[in-house]
């Protein structure tokens, strides 16, 4: 949906009846959208670590399908906005859930390669909605309607989750300590008692603003280069290029990190994630500065989508849920690390075009890769290899306490 309205917001906001220059189109709406996010990754989490993570998941798929019918009856563009900022609670209280159900249910081994598919499933999700838009853009290209519809169309599988779920039980581990409340306080004490929490947590930390910044700068501005490079042009648009980019960097992308994962590990993964990204985007902000836009959308767009779309993000939520102890997976581990990932959205969305006026696309671009080399030196020198932990679900800690400090995490292989 961000990339839905990434591109087309402009029109949107003219077809709402809001003259040109009323704050409200492209980063304001995005802002909106990470803004519930963010509200539903501490609130979310919350509630999925205090009623359970089948309800709380429930509840995600509702408000989901009730959102996306309700954008069929948005009539104005502030309505839109609204509805958006609503729209992020689940999109931020679902990872909360997902992850927690998946780290309590799968067994070493084999929740780490799952946990990664996040990733895939989300970049499978933007190219089905510009896929989407697109033809019905070409089927109705003077409808109004033509931008309410692939935002409507979300309630599907929202609604086939909620179905599906029904039949799902809630995990064992937290019924076990349905009863424990865990304050924030008690969380980060524990987390910061053992090395393996605790530096697993840093790194989700640091590599989730990371990612943040890098996507929310390079990625969500692809139309934008496209368009700026004068590349575009009937019959091709700023769509028709990111359809093709992420055709063409999903599948090897998406699916390599997961199957690569037993073999490398989660700190091998997220490193090449991060040297990849600071190549394509060292070498996409080189070559608009001397010129060379043959080379930009093609080699190093592609290399990004790669990189900073899905290796170096895989191992984050990843990792922080994996070390979390039950009493606090669901949302003050998982969801408060969704939260820091989230807040570089605000800066990103607000200045980046404002740098790009100012300085150039071109070292604009070159400046967003000390994002990409943070997060590599966070994989480098803060986070330790744990594919294979299992001290959360054998033996795991009691809170106030926990395992002993420094203890190694144990590898596995996935079969």
């Amino acid at each position: 949906m961000e990339l839905l309205l990434g591109p087309d917001a402009l029109r949107v906001h003219r077809e709402g009846g809001f003259p040109p220059g009323l704050p409200g189109h492209g980063p304001c709406n995005l802002c909106r959208h990470r803004g519930g996010a963010a509200v539903g990754s501490l609130a979310g989490g919350y509630l999925t670590d205090a009623l359970g993570r089948k309800r709380v998941f429930l509840l995600n798929m509702v408000l989901f399908a009730a959102t996306g019918i309700s954008t069929l009856f948005v009539r104005n563009f502030a309505s839109l906005l609204a509805l958006r900022a609503i729209t992020g609670f689940p999109v931020g209280a679902d990872l909360a859930s997902g992850y927690a159900f998946l780290m309590e249910t799968i067994r070493p081994g084999r929740r780490e390669v799952t946990g990664t598919m996040n990733t895939l499933m989300a970049s499978f999700a933007i190219l089905s909605v510009n896929t989407i838009a697109l033809l019905m853009m070409l089927t109705w290209p003077a409808s109004a309607m033509d931008w309410r519809v692939p935002m409507a169309l979300s309630a599907l599988p929202a609604l086939a989750g909620a179905i599906m779920v029904l039949r799902v039980p809630e995990t064992g581990q937290w019924r076990e300590r349905m009863e424990e409340r865990v304050t924030f306080r008690a969380m980060f004490r524990s987390i910061f008692s053992d090395q393996t929490r605790r530096r697993a947590s840093v790194f989700s930390w640091i590599s989730g603003a990371a990612s943040t910044l890098e996507v929310g700068t390079f990625a969500f501005f692809i139309p934008v280069i496209v368009s700026g490079l004068g590349i575009t042009g009937p019959p091709i648009g700023s769509r028709e290029v990111t359809i093709a980019i992420y055709s063409f960097g999903v599948p090897p992308a998406g699916i390599a990190g997961p199957l690569l994962l037993p073999r490398l590990g989660l700190r091998k993964v997220s490193t090449v994630g991060y040297a990849s990204t600071i190549v394509s985007l060292v070498g996409a902000g080189l070559s608009l500065v001397l010129r060379q836009y043959l080379l930009v959308p093609p080699l190093f767009a592609l290399l990004f989508v790669w990189g900073g779309n899905h290796w170096n993000s895989q191992p984050t939520l990843t990792s922080q849920s994996m070390v979390a102890d039950t009493g606090y997976r669901g949302g003050k581990a998982t969801g408060f690390s969704n939260f820091i990932s989230l807040l570089p959205t605000f800066v990103t969305v607000s200045l980046f075009q404002g740098f790009v006026h100012s300085v150039g696309l071109g070292l604009a671009t070159l400046a967003v890769s000390l994002a990409p080399a943070a997060g590599l030196l966070s994989s480098v020198l803060v986070f330790r290899e744990i594919y294979g932990y299992s001290r959360d679900l054998v033996g795991g800690s009691r809170l106030p306490g926990g395992p002993e400090e420094g203890g190694a995490a144990r590898l596995e292989p996935a079969d």
